[in-house]
């Protein structure tokens, strides 16, 4: 892909890194400096893909810290310096992207800062087309906070019903337990951190209950494969699904057990889609010219 024409850059706040290993905010500093090619320059606007770094633009590429604090039930007074140190970037910079509306809320209720909304682009191609031979996946890195309790209680509600796990955990052998104290064992698969591609071509619904998920990557992956996706609507990403492929906390596991089904029987069309790696640059482009 050819940048489009707009000022030189310098990407702060990530490492591009590669691999299966790496994270959604490390794949997109690697797609955008491998679209920017000779526009990236020590002397260029400097543009935060995180906020960990000042700059006159900053990405709020992991969501807001107070408010995944606040979902996860995490130490407010062991994590205030983080947040603390969150607040005062975006607050200094002169334009904030957001990833998704969720975040855009997050960041005007805990920190006061109004924010642009840019959604990611599915910057991976799909993979090819393969026989739809898996039934559920899940896919993330940390499986407490992308929400595999409520995916492998939903697999013990609905008898037959199989379900891929993709991704990494500091504690894999604890959800290999669970699986085992809930009875479905033998119905769930860890495969460990991968390309997740493959696995979105094989299955039938994408199951992503997150307890806090500034966007979700593999759920806009799933749009774009036309994989079926049944999240939370902690997730950022719910806004590109129909609302009965979104599920309320407070319905509990059953009702998304009943979700998950429905999914399965008739998945609804996304209510829309992600924008195009051509669209995500020129919004960009039009940031970076304003700051």
């Amino acid at each position: 892909m050819h940048a489009p024409p707009g000022p030189p850059v310098q990407l702060v706040g990530a490492r591009p890194a590669t691999g299966p290993h790496a994270g959604g905010v490390e794949r997109y500093a690697a797609w955008l400096a491998g679209a920017l090619g000779p526009r990236l320059v020590d002397g260029g606007l400097r543009f935060a893909v995180r906020a960990r770094a000042e700059a006159p633009v900053v990405r709020a590429a992991d969501g807001c810290s107070a408010a995944w604090v606040a979902a996860c039930g995490k130490s407010r007074l062991r994590w205030a310096r983080h947040v603390a140190a969150e607040r005062a970037v975006l607050r200094a910079a002169d334009h904030v992207i957001a990833i998704s509306p969720r975040v855009a809320a997050d960041l005007a209720r805990y920190y006061g800062v109004d924010a642009q909304i840019l959604l990611n682009p599915v910057f991976v191609a799909p993979a090819p087309a393969a026989p739809r031979d898996r039934d559920l996946l899940f896919a993330g890195h940390g499986f407490d906070r992308k929400g595999l309790v409520a995916a492998l209680a939903v697999v013990a509600r609905l008898p037959g019903a199989h379900l891929t796990v993709v991704g990494r955990d500091g504690r894999p052998d604890r959800w290999r337990r669970r699986a085992a104290r809930l009875g479905v064992a033998d119905r769930v698969d860890f495969v460990g951190p991968a390309p997740v591609g493959p696995w979105i071509a094989r299955a039938s619904v994408l199951l992503h209950p997150a307890r806090y998920e500034p966007y979700g990557n593999v759920v806009a992956e799933a749009v774009a494969a036309g994989l079926p996706a049944v999240v939370s609507a902690a997730t950022g990403a719910a806004c590109l699904l129909h609302a009965d492929h979104v599920w309320a906390a407070d319905e509990g596991v059953d009702g998304l057990a009943a979700r998950v089904e429905a999914a399965r029987r008739a998945p609804r069309a996304p209510a829309l889609a992600p924008p195009s790696p051509a669209e995500h640059l020129a919004a960009l482009d039009r940031l970076w010219g304003a700051a």
